[in-house]
């Protein structure tokens, strides 16, 4: 009876160890997939990204990628980029962001320049400024207007894993007419973190 007892808790404490972590890993981690190219070249349509809030007062900064409930749609969950935080002036010049009256550096815009227009404002408090990485291709506080800091969820923190790293078809090379050739490896994006 004894060795019953102890074999059973050698396989019952094990597994309510796994759960109650479970529980507290999904309450500090959310996983979200990325459905749109809004936000490219940082994150890809198919990417599945970690997102935790943020905790003790803790508020969004300039250049963070957040993800937030839509101002427009509460049930449809966004992903965007925080351009400029409370109290600050936006603006655009020449189709390139302005904060405080100077060019905002943007390496992570996939068209430099394509910004359009911005109509200068100071960000309320708790509101922020948001829009896509891809700017001819996303729908963001250009759009709809400052977003309000409730409707934040949370930080994106990092890519775990992404459903287009696979092998896929490519168009044959024209010099070459092996099968081989034809296959290409979509670059496989598994824990990178977003910056």
């Amino acid at each position: 009876m004894l060795r019953k007892r102890a074999i059973l808790r050698l396989l019952v404490e094990p597994l309510a160890v796994a759960i109650v972590l479970a529980f507290g890993v999904r309450s500090m981690v959310r996983v979200y997939s990325i459905p749109s190219r809004s936000m490219e070249p940082t994150l890809q349509v198919g990417d599945r990204i970690a997102v935790t809030p943020y905790w003790r007062g803790a508020s969004p900064k300039r250049g963070e990628v957040v993800v937030f409930r839509s101002p427009a749609r509460p049930s449809q969950f966004l992903v965007k980029r925080v351009i400029a935080v409370p109290g600050e002036l936006i603006g655009d010049r020449l189709g390139r962001v302005t904060v405080g009256g100077h060019a905002l550096a943007e390496p992570y815009v996939a068209v430099p320049a394509a910004t359009g227009n911005i109509e200068p404002q100071i960000v309320p408090h708790d509101c922020y400024f948001v829009m896509g990485d891809n700017r001819p291709s996303s729908f963001d506080s250009r759009s709809w207007g400052v977003l309000p800091g409730r409707l934040i969820v949370g930080r994106a923190r990092m890519v775990l894993w992404s459903a287009r790293g696979t092998l896929a078809p490519a168009a044959f090379a024209s010099t070459g007419n092996s099968w081989r050739n034809g296959l290409r490896r979509e670059q496989l994006r598994f824990f990178l973190p977003i910056d």
